[in-house]
């Protein structure tokens, strides 16, 4: 990786390159949408406070506009068999 260029893409500009190779069901998710945002990190310690988090991360996974500011995406397709 040192020394190399990395092409960092959106996933809408994946979403239309998985659809030409067949895929469907193609759905986004959003990664980390708050968690990386919080700079107090000895509240992610507490039990209560990252229970919260969890549940606020993934409620919000697949929401707009929160799958769009997330700091990392997931997406997931399904290929048609032949």
């Amino acid at each position: 990786m040192f020394d190399s260029a990395l092409t960092l893409h959106t996933a809408e500009e994946i979403i239309p390159v998985l659809r030409s190779l067949g895929c469907q069901d193609v759905h986004h998710y959003g990664v980390r949408s708050f968690c990386d945002y919080i700079t107090d990190d000895a509240r992610k310690h507490d039990p209560v406070f990252y229970a919260d988090l969890e549940q606020l991360e993934l409620a919000t996974t697949a929401r707009p506009p929160y799958m769009h500011t997330a700091r990392l995406f997931q997406l997931t397709a399904r290929k048609q068999d032949r």
